[in-house]
């Protein structure tokens, strides 16, 4: 049985896959989708996951309508959403918080603070859970 967590990461710049993917997968079942839409039809094959990071602009669906999608969602709703935006618009990430997102995180990041990050909203999950 494998006890990992399962993290879905859903960018559509390869090289931020790569990154997170690199530093992720000793701690995480890592799964990777290039568009918001890609990630809920994965979702929705009945793939359970523990956290999503969703990058706020993408073709198709965006981070933003992934986040109004599956928080619209019974399936979905408790599943921990972290944004991540290359700008740094405060009234984007007022929006996505409001809208259900557990953190949002600026590009460039510190992959190690990312970690920290999913580590400490999985923490928070798990005692609710």
């Amino acid at each position: 049985m494998d006890s990992k967590q399962t993290l879905l990461i859903i960018d559509d710049e390869p090289s931020i896959c790569k990154i997170l993917e690199h530093f992720l997968k000793k701690d995480f079942n890592v799964v990777i989708k290039h568009d918001g839409s890609e990630g809920m039809l994965w979702l929705e094959e009945g793939n359970e996951i523990d956290l999503v990071i969703a990058d706020l602009n993408m073709p198709n669906l965006s981070g933003k309508e992934f986040l109004k999608v599956a928080k619209a969602s019974n399936l979905y709703m408790d599943i921990p959403i972290v944004i991540l935006s290359g700008s740094d618009e405060s009234s984007e990430r007022i929006q996505c918080l409001n809208l259900g997102a557990d953190d949002f995180m600026l590009k460039p990041f510190n992959p190690l603070e990312v970690q920290a990050k999913i580590n400490a909203i999985l923490r928070r999950s798990r005692r609710f859970s």
